[in-house]
């Protein structure tokens, strides 16, 4: 990926995070949120325009295990939350490399009793660094490398106690519309257990 490419990447994360930051006046009693979550995914063939219809989802003989550390705080809005996440996914089946993702992420809680078990929705964007190129995204495209725009869709369920959650996430490496130099991607679902600590 030519250097210009990734430090336009970054510049765009950081404007990101700095706009998702509280402002000057907000209190500075907003308590960060520091989850562990352990999540498991199985990889598709489809591509993002098919992901989200059942009859088309093609699982592959690839998945993935991990653990991910997240930050979060609240926004002005008590129902908004802006944070970061570090990955750490190790692939196998087809694939067998470790991959390593930061993405910032915003989410939103909504007022129970709106459908008591969801507890969130959340959607994060970053990038992903595999250590070696995946061979799922190779076999699917010819091409791919090793670092990719990433970005999350998630739903959590409320489970147990309150620090305590389910959650169900698009795992998604995209070439971002031609951003990367190469025209490639992969999509799983994984599903997840978090905890605050």
């Amino acid at each position: 990926m030519p250097i210009r490419t990734l430090l336009q990447l970054l510049l765009a994360c950081l404007t990101v995070a700095v706009l998702a930051l509280p402002s000057p006046g907000a209190s500075q009693t907003a308590e960060t949120r520091r989850t562990l979550s352990f999540a498991a995914g199985q990889m598709t063939s489809n591509g993002f325009d098919e992901v989200f219809l059942p009859a088309k989802t093609d699982f592959i003989d690839a998945g993935f295990a991990g653990v991910i550390v997240g930050w979060e705080t609240a926004l002005d809005h008590p129902r908004w939350q802006a944070g970061i996440e570090l990955q750490f996914n190790q692939h196998f089946g087809k694939n067998n490399h470790t991959e390593i993702v930061v993405p910032l992420t915003i989410r939103y809680s909504p007022e129970r009793p709106w459908l008591p078990f969801i507890d969130s929705f959340a959607f994060g964007l970053g990038l992903s660094h595999a250590t070696s190129t995946p061979n799922t995204e190779i076999q699917r495209r010819s091409v791919s490398q090793r670092t990719l725009v990433y970005f999350s869709l998630e739903t959590a369920f409320a489970f147990g106690e309150q620090d305590s959650n389910l959650f169900l996430r698009l795992h998604h490496r995209s070439d971002a519309y031609g951003l990367m130099a190469t025209n490639s991607g992969s999509n799983a679902f994984a599903l997840g257990f978090r905890k605050s600590f």
